[in-house]
């Protein structure tokens, strides 16, 4: 029958968002301020319950080694990556944390934000990158597979949601997988 309705009147057929590109960005070593003023959008980007904030601290001592990514124009951050040289390990790079603006994810930010300061540690001596992470959060273990990280499977750990994790590795029910990854280069 000409110009009856179909069911896409109704149910119009999903299509995938459309997908804006990164805007033009630099990354730099982030300062006190820049992370202070950080608290409020790291909560906007976690899906965590309570303080995803770095604190005060982190910005006064490690945020030579950490790193933020900023948009050319208008300064707005699209990323930050919080992490250092591991005092007891130096041959460790660890990320304490990782956040892209989630309308920006999927763009390369992260993996950029990751190989900068890859870079600069392996110029301090380290030859691995660290990282922990919830061994439910799908999204985390996929960002850091497509990296190249895997999951240690060493002593102590068990099958968690089907990945080697570490149980109450940061307190009572805090399981966490341990990923690594060789720095290259």
């Amino acid at each position: 029958m000409p110009n009856f309705p179909n069911f896409d009147h109704w149910f119009p057929p999903s299509q995938p968002p459309e997908r804006r590109p990164a805007p033009a960005y630099t990354l730099r070593h982030p300062s006190e301020d820049d992370l202070a003023g950080l608290e409020e959008r790291l909560r906007d980007w976690s899906d965590q319950h309570g303080s995803v904030g770095p604190g005060r601290a982190w910005s006064r001592h490690v945020a030579g080694t950490s790193w933020l990514a900023e948009a050319e124009t208008g300064g707005r951050p699209l990323g930050v990556l919080l992490g250092f040289t591991s005092p007891d390990h130096p041959d460790e790079a660890v990320i304490q944390r990782i956040a892209v603006d989630p309308e920006f994810r999927r763009r390369g930010i992260g993996r950029a934000i990751i190989g900068r300061f890859a870079e600069g540690q392996a110029g301090s001596g380290a030859s691995r990158v660290t990282a922990a992470c919830r061994p439910d959060d799908r999204a985390a273990l996929g960002f850091f597979a497509a990296l190249g990280f895997t999951p240690n499977a060493g002593p102590g750990s068990r099958k968690l949601y089907g990945v080697p994790a570490f149980e109450n590795w940061d307190g009572p029910g805090e399981d966490r997988v341990l990923l690594e990854r060789a720095i290259t280069g």
